[in-house]
């Protein structure tokens, strides 16, 4: 489903990414770890094309772009935002429309499609993640957690093949974290293809079919939860764990 070849990223002089190549099958849940710095959140980026990459190839479904220094075209980023979604850190609501406004903008307005379908669609979304009795509220009426999965029913209601996470809970007070992950499991659960920076180790074990730790732009380990975090074999990976999961005890 994504295929990601030698892909570069550089800011000026600084070499953010370097030559990272991976795959992610449909249905499968990635999870990326790794220090501050690393790289994680630029590779979410450029996955969406939020981000041009500096060299290297994407494909997304049967779109591909491959990188050669110049910006990708209007067509390129449409073709692959069909495909994908991504969820912010810190909401991205549109403070003066309302939790069912903000949801149904984008079927509306980018695709076109009957609003009577879209409002009962919203609707269904708003029950999933629980806000169906705060529709008709606006963004700075809701908590943070509220608002993460208002954002979350938001991307869901453009139906993307994949879903990307920038770190959903790291804005959110830690009692309101919970609810935020119960959502991303219950997605998992339904077969979505996610791809999640997170530093919330624990929920990374629990919810994703392999772990990516990447440090200093490269991908220095990948597998499945169980073996890189009770038995990484690279020395970072090793040293990495036992500083979060210290911190974490």
């Amino acid at each position: 489903m994504i295929k990601v070849e030698n892909l570069s990223k550089k800011f000026n002089d600084n070499e953010v990414l370097k030559s990272i190549s991976l795959q992610i099958q449909r249905g499968e849940v990635v999870s990326i770890i790794g220090p501050s710095g690393s790289g994680k959140t630029t590779l979410l980026r450029c996955l969406n094309l939020l981000e041009t990459p500096s060299a290297g190839s994407l494909q997304i479904n049967q779109v591909h772009v491959a990188f050669t220094g110049k910006a990708p075209s209007k067509k390129q980023k449409t073709d692959i935002r069909q495909y994908s979604g991504m969820v912010f850190q810190h909401f991205h609501l549109f403070p003066h429309k309302t939790v069912i406004e903000n949801i149904i903008e984008a079927p509306l307005i980018a695709q076109k499609r009957d609003k009577r379908e879209v409002i009962a669609e919203a609707e269904a979304l708003l029950a999933k993640v629980g806000l169906l009795a705060h529709k008709d509220q606006y963004p700075e009426q809701l908590s943070g957690g509220q608002k993460q999965r208002a954002a979350i029913a938001r991307i869901l209601a453009l139906k993307p093949d994949l879903l990307l996470f920038d770190e959903p809970t790291s804005a959110l007070d830690p009692e309101l974290v919970g609810e935020v992950l119960t959502v991303i499991q219950e997605l998992a659960r339904e077969g979505q293809t996610m791809v999640i920076v997170t530093h919330e180790m624990d929920f990374a074990r629990d919810v994703s079919d392999r772990v990516i730790f990447i440090d200093g732009g490269h991908i220095v380990e990948q597998g499945k939860p169980e073996d890189i975090f009770t038995r990484p074999t690279e020395v970072r990976t090793q040293q990495f764990l036992q500083k979060v999961l210290r911190r974490g005890a």
